[in-house]
């Protein structure tokens, strides 16, 4: 797409300015693009200025970064033959915020996670046209992740192979799409269903036609697959598979409560005599439970850890312990413990194990962190200091955070971030302490910021949580649950039966 832009560009510049301008560095996106005539004018120059408010840049390789500041640039026109040309134009593109999403589309490409069996998604953005759409994502997937992932994620799909389009048009055509790669090394069964978990996806996340016949100089790369594959033949890699609905709420009065479709009711289990609940979680395979207590509005914390069946055993102690949250892959508990330890807890053993990790990456973001949240694919953590939503990345073989890693997204929403949870891996929910827009979710990227619904919500906000299509969220009054794929006019948070008026906290995996 920034060739297009570029190229209906060119067609203004004189010969000399088309020849040397370089509009291969980053895009800027602005929020509107004022132009005035400021400088000098004579017969046969002129000068304007443009000028924008910031809100982003887009990099080479499609790749968004939230941005703010202002941008002020010069062009100088000249008269050639009787008609003005520009003869004077800075590197790089300026592109209204509107034009930017009419010209362009997100794409997820797919990498791996540090155990290999799942995917990790990194958004870029690409022609909004579909013209050559599969061979363009291919060609970005050999190049690797972007910046912020590298070290957090891995990749079957070598930046030493290259894709090349199929010739097509005639009346016996398959039906689907040819990838054909060149330089592909040998790959053994694992690493090719691996190879093909990355591809497949991305292909078909982009709606590009299946079945996809994925080939090496020409031949099936697998024979068994000759005839294409399609997401079925990985959906053990399934990026956005189905999530139940939440089951379990935690109460500060009644510990844990089961949530039926009759209302909620005690969990009848040793969770059920915790008192002081503030928040909770349950690891991915629905067996562990992490909360953190503490009676006291500003008094000491406890958290406490595990089996959904057994007694809760008090792990660490602090002034403040802000989480939980569990990670995908170990099903370790991850909380901040006094505003500056990073502490992951290994459950399952005869003993909790506690270890401490390198928290420099986040406290360098910053003076509080009110929340944090590891991603289901467990390469990446969501964290909000001083009312500002980060996301960063982990090490693949350490799975501590990696530092420089961790870029701002929703500066628009100011500092008013009082907690964020993963919606999916593309999608994080933020609660905001505002009255305006409680609720708001975001793409990882930074480059969508939606409002949710302000139906039946009175901000602040002070806990959210996700589960498939529903959302949850903690207001002044109580645990409110929205169904963002209702029908628009139905689109507005719902009390919890059993839990009206009663200070509740979602309890969902992660």
């Amino acid at each position: 797409a920034n060739g297009r832009v570029a190229a209906a560009a060119r067609q203004f510049l004189t010969p000399e300015a088309a020849r040397n301008w370089d509009d291969s560095v980053a895009t800027t996106i602005v929020l509107r693009a004022d132009l005035s005539a400021e400088g000098g004018r004579t017969g046969d120059h002129a000068e304007y200025t443009l000028r924008g408010e910031k809100v982003g840049t887009l990099d080479p390789g499609g790749i968004f970064r939230d941005d703010q500041g202002s941008v002020e640039v010069t062009i100088g026109l000249t008269r050639t033959d009787g008609q003005w040309r520009i003869d004077e134009l800075p590197a790089g593109v300026v592109i209204e915020r509107t034009e930017f999403f009419s010209t362009y589309a997100q794409r997820d490409l797919f990498f791996l996670s540090g155990n290999g069996n799942t995917l990790v998604t990194d958004p870029r953005w690409t022609a909004a046209d579909r013209n050559g759409l599969g061979f363009s994502l291919v060609n970005l997937l050999a190049t690797g992740p972007r910046p912020a992932l590298q070290g957090a994620v891995d990749s079957r799909v070598p930046d030493s192979v290259s894709v090349r389009p199929t010739e097509t048009g005639g009346d016996d055509d398959p039906v689907g799409t040819t990838i054909d790669f060149s330089g592909l090394p040998v790959l053994s069964s694992q690493a090719t269903t691996e190879f093909a978990a990355q591809v497949v996806w991305t292909l078909a996340r982009a709606d590009v036609p299946a079945p996809y016949r994925l080939e090496r100089d020409g031949s099936p790369l697998d024979e068994r697959y000759a005839d294409g594959w399609t997401t079925d033949d990985v959906r053990d890699f399934a990026p956005y598979a189905a999530v139940d609905p939440i089951r379990y709420a935690l109460t500060a009065a009644d510990g844990l409560v089961r949530l039926e479709a009759g209302g909620a009711r005690p969990a009848d289990g040793p969770w059920s005599t915790v008192r002081g609940g503030r928040t909770g979680a349950m690891s991915y395979d629905g067996r562990t439970v992490a909360v953190i207590a503490g009676d006291a509005e500003s008094g000491p914390r406890r958290l406490l850890v595990g089996a959904l069946d057994s007694e809760p055993e008090e792990v660490i102690t602090g002034r403040t312990i802000v989480g939980p949250t569990f990670h995908p892959a170990d099903g370790r508990v991850w909380v901040m413990a006094d505003g500056n330890r990073l502490v992951r807890i290994g459950v399952g053993g005869d003993r909790p194990s506690i270890e401490e990790m390198d928290a420099r990456p986040i406290l360098e973001l910053g003076q509080r962190v009110t929340d944090l949240r590891v991603d289901q694919s467990g390469a990446r953590l969501a964290v909000v200091v001083d009312g500002k939503v980060f996301i960063g990345s982990l090490d693949l073989e350490t799975g501590h955070p990696i530092a420089g890693s961790f870029r701002r997204i929703g500066r628009s929403l100011g500092e008013t971030a009082t907690s964020v949870a993963w919606r999916d891996r593309a999608t994080v929910l933020v609660g905001r302490d505002a009255t305006d827009v409680p609720v708001a979710t975001l793409s990882v990227d930074g480059a969508i910021t939606e409002p949710l619904s302000q139906r039946n919500i009175t901000g602040p906000v002070t806990e959210v949580a996700a589960a498939g299509r529903e959302v949850y969220a903690v207001d002044q009054r109580s645990l409110l649950r929205l169904d963002t794929a209702a029908q628009t006019g139905d689109r507005y948070w719902r009390e919890i039966g059993g839990l009206a008026a009663i200070q509740a906290d979602p309890v969902v995996a992660g």
